[in-house]
């Protein structure tokens, strides 16, 4: 029996996340100056392209998305595309958890605050149910002191520690972003809703240097 292309036979996942982007956008999560898109499925990883914002206006196809196969370093840039220079977050996002499918690189003000700030985002009362922390969970952060590779290895220790059994999980690169990944695409604006209204919430923390 002839197998039907993969597209065919798995499109959920792909047509949600493609769904979801336009949605981010005016959300103000991807902006034209940045934000990545990833989704996990048999092929390996799948990026959204450099520039998808500025050039492309968040309006991408399946076919602008640029493959990572089988979850190695090589990309293969279809249609002439090249990840996003952010991709290597979201990459290793996904790998934390076989579980997790999808990942954004948020761009929202509140959480970036503090990224920028190099500071742990306390979750409390609903948030640490949501993503599943117990009492005194945080969003960690990836110091910026440590090179490419180390920083890598970092964000795999700290948000298995931190949501190693959560439908999402989240860190906070130093100066950098802010990467959310998640069990289902459709699942994701309510857990980014959450972190960026917890943060916003929280700016008297920076402030007050406490």
């Amino acid at each position: 029996m002839a197998r039907l292309p993969y597209n065919l036979r798995v499109p959920d996942q792909m047509k949600k996340m493609l769904e979801l982007i336009p949605q981010l956008h005016l959300s103000g999560y991807l902006d034209r100056s940045g934000g990545t898109v990833a989704l996990r499925d048999q092929r390996g990883f799948l990026v959204s392209p450099e520039n998808a914002g500025e050039l492309m206006k968040w309006e991408l196809s399946e076919e602008d998305l640029v493959l990572f196969p089988g979850e190695g370093e090589a990309s293969m840039a279809r249609a002439g595309r090249r990840p996003s220079r952010m991709n290597r977050w979201l990459r290793e996002m996904l790998a934390v958890r076989k579980e997790w499918r999808c990942c954004v690189q948020t761009m929202g003000w509140g959480a970036m605050s503090f990224a920028l700030a190099g500071r742990e985002l306390p979750l409390h009362n609903v948030s640490q149910q949501i993503f599943n922390t117990g009492k005194s969970g945080s969003v960690p952060v990836v110091p910026a002191s440590l090179d490419h590779d180390a920083q890598g290895e970092k964000l795999r220790e700290l948000v298995s520690h931190a949501f190693g059994s959560s439908n999402f999980g989240v860190v906070l690169v130093e100066g950098e972003a802010v990467v959310i990944a998640g069990t289902d695409t459709a699942l994701l604006p309510a857990a980014l809703d959450t972190i960026e209204g917890l943060a916003r919430a929280q700016q008297w923390l920076l402030s007050s240097g406490k």
